[in-house]
């Protein structure tokens, strides 16, 4: 049986950027990291499964959890799950939709012959140490950026709230969650900013594959040849950038975007 990966989580916060560095590092052979699950939108369901120490209460969550794969917007290119498989390989391990939602990672990293998977569900930071306890070689990526920006990102994109003051304080938790996996696990967790990415890619691409063990490419400075990266552009006014040069004058389009009262709300909050 193939090695398992290593499994990395990006954090904190979702509008940070992140698609534009999961991209570019696919293009390493040695890394993958397919569309994200945002397992969390999940979590409110669980209790309707009853306890999973029951067989049958597992594998219905396996069969879901691999049907949400399944039903994606954006399908994980070239990778069929068996619900089956999975639940054999995991059933006797200590039981959470997360052994569930990793488990399919390695399958399908394992199927791309990877070293590294990385899951781009962000929010699952609030969920870091039920991770680290089932895998104690978890990595963490940490991505921050200009609160003002970032927060103005989630409003436009209607992934959390439509009030500012509410999606600030759910920054703030994420940001918090963050922090506190930065302190119990400092080997474990890189932290860049995405202004330093805009500012220098390579730099910042060099820094995050050494701290993954895999090479860095000069092909990942170039996203416009990824295929994935052209598709997704495709999909959705959000990600309609993924497949070109980030813009630096982007940085500050939240000065458009918010009020000088969301702003002060904003800055007053971190």
């Amino acid at each position: 049986m193939p090695q398992r990966p290593r499994p990395v989580l990006m954090t904190p916060i979702r509008r940070c950027g992140s698609h534009a560095l999961r991209l570019r590092l696919n293009f390493s052979n040695e890394f993958y990291s397919p569309y994200p699950l945002h397992i969390v939108e999940f979590m409110p369901l669980l209790p309707l499964y009853g306890a999973l120490s029951k067989d049958f209460n597992y594998f219905q969550l396996v069969i879901d959890v691999v049907g949400l794969q399944a039903a994606t917007m954006v399908k994980w290119d070239g990778i069929s799950l068996d619900p089956v498989v999975i639940f054999e390989r995991i059933k006797d391990r200590p039981r959470s939709i997360h052994a569930i939602t990793w488990e399919m990672l390695f399958l399908a990293g394992q199927k791309h012959q990877t070293k590294v998977v990385m899951d781009k569900s962000l929010d699952s930071v609030h969920y870091a140490n039920e991770l680290m306890a089932l895998f104690d070689d978890m990595l963490f990526l940490n991505v921050v950026r200009d609160p003002r920006a970032q927060i103005s990102s989630i409003y436009r994109a209607i992934i959390h709230d439509f009030d500012t003051l509410l999606n600030t304080q759910t920054w703030v938790k994420a940001h918090d969650a963050a922090r506190a996996v930065e302190l119990a696990y400092p080997e474990r967790v890189l932290t860049i900013r995405y202004e330093d990415f805009i500012q220098s890619q390579a730099a910042v691409l060099k820094k995050i594959c050494q701290f993954l063990g895999i090479p860095f490419l000069a092909a990942m400075l170039d996203v416009s040849q990824s295929r994935e990266a052209q598709g997704l552009s495709g999909l959705s006014n959000l990600w309609a950038t993924n497949s070109s040069q980030p813009i630096p004058a982007n940085v500050d389009k939240f000065k458009k975007d918010l009020s000088i009262e969301e702003i002060r709300l904003i800055e007053m909050s971190e």
